[in-house]
């Protein structure tokens, strides 16, 4: 698959989730410039990559060792968002449904690396805590001993 333009290297993380609703696993991949989607075709293929967002991009900063993205279902329609802990806050990009996404909001500072969260140290996670379907944001400071 020709992912344009990019350099697959590890500071380019890659997931898998649902974007459509189809119960299909698509493929996000964080380049250069932003989120790039490849779609599932259901027969064990993927259509080409196109770029979805420019949120999470590493030419606009976005580092794995400073800036976890996750994708999670947001809204409860069974398709994934993207939620990036960035330098100043916690960014969001709704799902339109079809492998592209609203433009990015910031929801909250909570866990951005400005406020003092670190990847090594306070882990951040997204699950549906109060069972609306919707993901909820966990952050969690932890203290090493030894």
């Amino acid at each position: 698959m020709n992912w344009t333009g990019q350099n697959w290297d590890p500071e380019h993380p890659r997931l898998v989730a649902d974007l459509t609703g189809d119960g299909r696993a698509d493929i996000v991949g964080f380049g250069n410039v932003g989120a790039w989607v490849a779609l599932n075709n259901g027969d064990g293929t993927f259509q080409a990559p196109r770029l979805a967002t420019d949120l999470g991009g590493s030419n606009s900063g976005w580092q794995v060792d400073k800036h976890p993205r996750f994708l999670a279902d947001l809204t409860g329609d069974g398709r994934a968002g993207i939620v990036g802990f960035g330098d100043d806050g916690v960014w969001v990009a709704l799902n339109n449904g079809d492998g592209s996404f609203k433009a990015a909001q910031m929801v909250t500072d909570l866990g951005s690396y400005n406020s003092g969260w670190r990847v090594d140290q306070h882990p951040r996670f997204l699950a549906d805590l109060t069972d609306d379907g919707r993901a909820d944001i966990v952050v969690s400071a932890m203290t090493v001993f030894g």
